[in-house]
């Protein structure tokens, strides 16, 4: 009887332990993976976060320093709002990482396009939290 209990055990594991090592495969693979999304999620959401730190710097800054002294002189016209862009944008790109540059680049192709619309929402964000800009419907 005990040798009918032993090769019995003994065939019962020489069928699970493949079975039990391809959930056991599946399982690391499925932990490697999500750990794989969270770290590039977290470094996203990092660059992303940096990214809306630099605009809104950016904008802050060249608001004060060259957009404010036009617009008192009458001297806000087309131009200096693409030139006012330009000098925002540089702005930005130097308040970034070569590592969230590369990241942007590589997720949204242009940098600079993609900081001209980030940088044109936070002037509309700025302008709507200051009370200067009136909606019209």
């Amino acid at each position: 009887m005990n040798e009918f209990i032993a090769t019995l055990l003994q065939a019962v594991l020489i069928a699970a332990v493949p079975v039990l090592a391809a959930f056991a495969g599946r399982g690391i693979k499925a932990i490697a993976s999500y750990l794989g999304q969270k770290s590039e999620s977290e470094t996203a959401k990092g660059f992303l976060e940096a990214v809306a730190d630099a605009v809104s710097t950016a904008v802050t800054y060249t608001s004060q320093t060259y957009v404010d002294a036009l617009k008192k002189s009458d001297g806000f016209t087309k131009e200096s709002q693409e030139w006012a862009l330009k000098v925002a944008i540089a702005k930005a790109k130097t308040l970034l990482t070569e590592d969230a540059i590369e990241y942007l680049e590589a997720a949204y192709g242009s940098l600079e396009r993609y900081l001209e619309g980030r940088i044109e929402a936070e002037v509309r964000n700025q302008k709507m939290r200051a009370g200067t800009l009136t909606l019209s419907t």
